[in-house]
């Protein structure tokens, strides 16, 4: 019996391989193509001959594939034999296929846990590489460690699966967000005439007032505490009318900046103009758009 298999021996699956060794576990390891694992039973891995092997040689299998409904379709036909077993499920996917993986595992007999894996393999180990969690608690408590081995900054973020999928959508549209909003200011900049370059520049600046919008979110959205705002939404709409006038001024495609224009005009219709710009998460959570 070893401490913890892993499934899935591509770049990252591998990676974490590795590091559960070096962190002192001992580990089965199964892969599809065999030879994937050479390197990591030269460093003391065990390789299980087929995916029940794997599961069968640890009270933990932790996989990394393609999506979850890979994971699920390799573990459903072994039934019974997931019975006391956890699993922990580092692949990707939407909502529903956490959710589909979930009520397999569960009725089977299994616990679990769905991961999202914040860094690249070399980022793998490190103290400030974060693999977010959701599952049952008591799983978590047991397996923290273990995570927490793969990435220093790891937590436990919910209980449902698809917390995990919708925490990546969250941060996926908010750090896209802020690449498409680069990118029509940048066609913006090209229609006007302003050399890119000084566009540019001004790129760390507007990090930073990004790094005060996150702190007026934190500070804002847990708690819903939307009066007494600094910069109102009735300022931000004046703001994004001012926007939307240069680029209709320039000819430039403006669908990114209406979007925030029209979600402003409908709160300040609803009566929300003295409110924090964050509150329009409650109108959007609520369908008031």
């Amino acid at each position: 019996m070893t401490d913890i298999s892993v499934i899935g021996l591509g770049n990252m699956g591998a990676a974490l391989a590795a590091t559960l060794l070096k962190s002192g576990r001992s580990v089965t390891v199964w892969n599809r193509s065999p030879d994937k694992a050479a390197d990591l039973v030269a460093r003391g891995a065990t390789l299980a001959a087929s995916v029940e092997d794997a599961v069968g040689a640890s009270p933990a299998t932790l996989t990394c594939l393609q999506t979850h409904e890979t994971t699920h379709d390799l573990l459903a036909p072994l039934g019974p034999a997931l019975a006391g077993k956890v699993v922990l499920d580092l692949s990707t996917g939407g909502a529903e296929e956490a959710e589909a993986l979930v009520a397999m595992l569960t009725g089977a007999g299994a616990t679990w846990q769905i991961g999202m894996i914040n860094a690249y393999p070399s980022g793998i180990g490190q103290d400030e590489t974060a693999i977010l969690c959701a599952g049952p608690e008591e799983v978590w408590r047991d397996w923290g460690p273990a995570i927490r081995a793969l990435g220093g900054a790891s937590a436990h973020v919910g209980t449902e699966p698809s917390a995990v999928p919708a925490l990546f959508a969250a941060m996926f549209t908010a750090r896209q967000g802020f690449m498409f909003g680069l990118i029509y200011g940048g066609a913006l900049c090209r229609k006007a005439g302003l050399p890119m370059e000084s566009f540019a520049a001004q790129i760390p600046v507007t990090h930073g007032v990004a790094g005060n919008y996150g702190k007026l979110f934190a500070r804002t959205v847990p708690g819903r505490d939307y009066d007494n705002a600094e910069a109102t939404m009735e300022v931000y709409l004046r703001a994004l009318d001012d926007v939307m006038a240069t680029f209709k001024a320039t000819g430039t495609s403006d669908a990114f900046p209406r979007l925030m224009r029209d979600l402003t005009q409908k709160a300040l219709d609803g009566g929300e103009a003295g409110r924090q710009l964050t509150a329009l998460v409650e109108m959007l959570a609520e369908d008031r758009v």
